[in-house]
Order: structure tokens, then C-alpha cells, then sequence
């Protein structure tokens, strides 16, 4: 919808944020399934704090919101002995969109993250024994606990070998109903290391403030309404303590509701 910090690659027409002379736009969503979700226009205030209380990273894309990403781990014992993805001095490229359902990563990333936690089960019956998520966007530290990288899939889906069996056949149809984790894997390189997308567990979590003038963005945590609260990484509080309600339930994610990458046919050098 025209919401990138430039041009769009290969297109000089206005976006939408300029033909309104928007410099400054956040969006956040509510936790619960079905919740409401909010992008607003303008800049943020958040009572009683101010810009210095919350995180903030620089935007290192031309046409996407794009930041550094260092250390994805899980912090487990297991994770002593497993390699860190992005641990390099580059790190990875990070980019932070609104528009797609889930985490987007390499897939040595997701293979090297799934040595450092246990089988996640199909019932969700173990979620009290997953482990928080950290990482850090561009030298500040972040974490997302279980509830945020693990969903609830829930709809059908048709089982036919070819279109043959839809038109002449009955082909099965699957009803699900499980639990797994909240990653996608998509194999993409940039100048900043390895691509991965902060999707919409991560707006569950942090309202995001995008700031076109400045080339920067800003992350407060999230309330249960939406509202930022104040970011601070000498906290060590859960971000669950913000809504107990939520504790131990797992995302629910319709199977037609998601949403992949939109980046990878044309996603551009540099940015």
C-alpha cells in the first residue's frame, strides 16, 4: 500500500505515505485471536515517557524497513553448544513488515534454532516448558516468549495429487488442528547478511513506530489495548507479565489467514 521509507524499486511515482506527507506511522496488534490491529498516522506519545524509553534502530533500506540482526537464540543449555545464527560481526538483515503472518528466516537459521529447544507437541500441551526467544536489532535486546513463536493452525486443506482429482474425483479434505512453530523459511542474501522478516508476532508484542524523516524506527512493548508502554532493556520482567490472561496460549492462525512473504520477487539491491 505505498508504506516503504522511499520509492518503490524501479517506480518514481509518489508513495502513499507522501502523497498524504506522512513522515511517521506505527502499527501494532492485539494479542488475542481475531483482536483488532491499528496503523496510525502521525507520531506516537506515549504518557508519561518519552523517545529515550524506547528502542530505537536505524534503517539501513532504501525501499523496505530494514535494520541489523545479531544473536537469535533461545539461551537454552542445548544452545551452548549450537550455532547461533547471525553471531557473525555482519549479522543479518532484519526487515520488519507488518504484511506477513509469520517469521521468515533461512532455513540453516530454523534448523540450527530447533536443536536448541525441545519438539514442539501437535496439542500444545508443552508450552510451559519452551524457552523465550532473544535477539538483538541493532544492539538493542529483544524477546519474544513461547506464545509468540508458537500458533494454533486451525481450517482444512484439500488433498489431491493433480487438478484431475478436484474435477473427476472427491479429493480428500484435511481438518487441522495443531500446534507448530511460527516460522517460515525463506533463503534470500543481502549486503547485510542473511534476510529474515519480522512479521506479525512481532507487532503482537512491540508497537512499532516507522519514522520515514529520520530513517530510523522505534519500539515500545506493546499493552493489552495496543497502547506503547515504556521499552527498557535493564528490565528483566516477562513481556507476559504486561497481560496475564494471555500466559501459555499459543497464537490461533487460520490456514487461509496466512500471509507469506511479498518481498521475494521484488526485493532489490540495495534496500
Amino acid at each position: 500500500v505505498g508504506i516503504g521509507p522511499n520509492f518503490a524499486q524501479g517506480n518514481r511515482m509518489p508513495t502513499l505515505l507522501m502523497n498524504y506527507g506522512v513522515d511517521e506511522f506505527s502499527v501494532c496488534l492485539q494479542k488475542p485471536s481475531g483482536a483488532s490491529g491499528y496503523l496510525t498516522w502521525g507520531p506516537t506519545e506515549m504518557k508519561g515517557a518519552g523517545k529515550h524509553e524506547v528502542a530505537t534502530a536505524r534503517v539501513v533500506g532504501k525501499h523496505h524497513w530494514v535494520t541489523h540482526l545479531h544473536n537469535v537464540s533461545f539461551r537454552t543449555k542445548n544452545s551452548d553448544m549450537a550455532t547461533i545464527p547471525c553471531n557473525s560481526a555482519s549479522g543479518c538483515a532484519a526487515i520488519v513488515d507488518s504484511g506477513t503472518s509469520l517469521i521468515a528466516a533461512p532455513g540453516i537459521a530454523l534448523m540450527q534454532l530447533s536443536q536448541q529447544i525441545p519438539q514442539i507437541k501437535e496439542d500444545c500441551s508443552n508450552m510451559h516448558e519452551l524457552p523465550t526467544l532473544h535477539f538483538m536489532i541493532d544492539g538493542q535486546p529483544f524477546e519474544l516468549p513461547p506464545q509468540a513463536y508458537v500458533m494454533r493452525v486451525t481450517g482444512a486443506t484439500l488433498e489431491a495429487n493433480d487438478i484431475w482429482d478436484v474435477l473427476f474425483f472427491k479429493p480428500k479434505i484435511r481438518k487441522l488442528d495443531m500446534c507448530m512453530p511460527a516460522f517460515m523459511q525463506m533463503d534470500m542474501m543481502s549486503q547485510f547478511g542473511p534476510v529474515w522478516i519480522l512479521g506479525m508476532p512481532f507487532f503482537r508484542y512491540y508497537h512499532t513506530t516507522f519514522d520515514r524523516k529520520n530513517e530510523v524506527m522505534r519500539f515500545a512493548r506493546a499493552g493489552p489495548d495496543c497502547e506503547p508502554l515504556p521499552y527498557s532493556k535493564n528490565k528483566t520482567e516477562s513481556l507476559l507479565a504486561i497481560d496475564h490472561s494471555l500466559d501459555m496460549k499459543p497464537m490461533d492462525m487460520e490456514v487461509d489467514a496466512m500471509v507469506p512473504p511479498t518481498l521475494s520477487g521484488m526485493i532489490d539491491f540495495p534496500y
